[in-house]
């Protein structure tokens, strides 16, 4: 027979800010909460942990994942509007990236055949990206990049799994 209990574990700082996370009850219904020093409503400590920015910084697809983050710890489960939009558009990926500086890019890509994947990352900033990743073998892989400013990157990477 299992008996509730209850354990919180200080995440990193994000901003001055030390989040908590608490996870507790059996491991049959586990419950998780979240807190912070100073205190913080629980929406404001996920964005500041997820996004280590406060709410009112957030971009409106960065609030809706927030959201979509929030209903999944509290149960409610589902696909977020992000999955959403990435299964109705036919990507393999879309997603929301922040850089150090705090710039939000969208960044997007699918496979244009088996072994080609191609992505597209587009930022607030204005600047632009694009990738392409070409599997040679199930072991060897070759990337290229280019972006919007003429920087450009080629990259043959070997992988072995064991």
């Amino acid at each position: 027979m299992s008996t509730p209990s209850s354990t919180s574990l200080p995440a990193p700082r994000a901003r001055g800010i030390t989040v908590f996370v608490t996870v507790s009850g059996r491991a049959s219904d586990i419950d998780v909460s979240f807190s912070s020093s100073p205190a913080l409503p629980q929406d404001e400590v996920l964005s500041r942990l997820i996004f280590n920015r406060s709410m009112g910084e957030l971009s409106p697809l960065q609030l809706a994942k927030l959201a979509g983050a929030a209903a999944e710890l509290v149960g409610g489960g589902g696909n977020g509007l992000v999955d959403s939009l990435r299964g109705a558009a036919g990507l393999a990926d879309l997603d929301l990236v922040t850089d150090d500086d705090g710039n939000v890019a969208v960044q997007a890509g699918t496979y244009i055949q088996d072994n080609v994947y191609l992505g597209v990352q587009a930022g607030a900033n204005g600047q632009s990206k694009v990738t392409i990743n070409l599997d040679v073998t199930s072991d060897l892989k070759v990337t290229g990049a280019t972006s919007q400013d003429g920087n450009s990157s080629l990259g043959v990477f070997y992988e072995r799994d064991y």
